[in-house]
């Protein structure tokens, strides 16, 4: 992979989350409050996959609501799997921005008072 490419995807993954923290770093200046930004950004990234399962599994059980069992060593179970990861990528650094920008905006000013 070229090396614009992997920036391009860093910044499209992690830039809304970066830039959430410098504005709440700016806001608050630097206190140990600051620290529960990067945790809010792992649950969003871990809440984030959860939730691309909760789906896939949906997505799944409704693929094979009306279908005979799958065959013995069919690739059905790789497939979804693949799908998962696809909508996992997708899922996570949204839920990783909400959760950090929910933290900052609500969280923080909490703990300020």
């Amino acid at each position: 992979m070229h090396s614009s490419l992997i920036v391009v995807l860093v910044l499209l993954f992690l830039g809304p989350s970066l830039w959430i923290g410098y504005q709440a770093f700016i806001r608050f200046g630097w206190t140990w409050m600051l620290l529960l930004l990067p945790i809010a950004w792992l649950v969003g990234l871990l809440l984030g996959a959860i939730a691309a399962m909760f789906v896939t599994g949906i997505l799944e059980w409704l693929s094979n609501f009306n279908q005979p069992p799958a065959a013995s060593g069919s690739m059905g179970g790789v497939a979804w799997l693949g799908i998962w990861v696809v909508l996992a990528l997708i899922t996570s650094p949204f839920f990783a921005a909400v959760s950090t920008w929910l933290t900052a905006n609500f969280l923080l000013p909490a703990f300020r008072r």
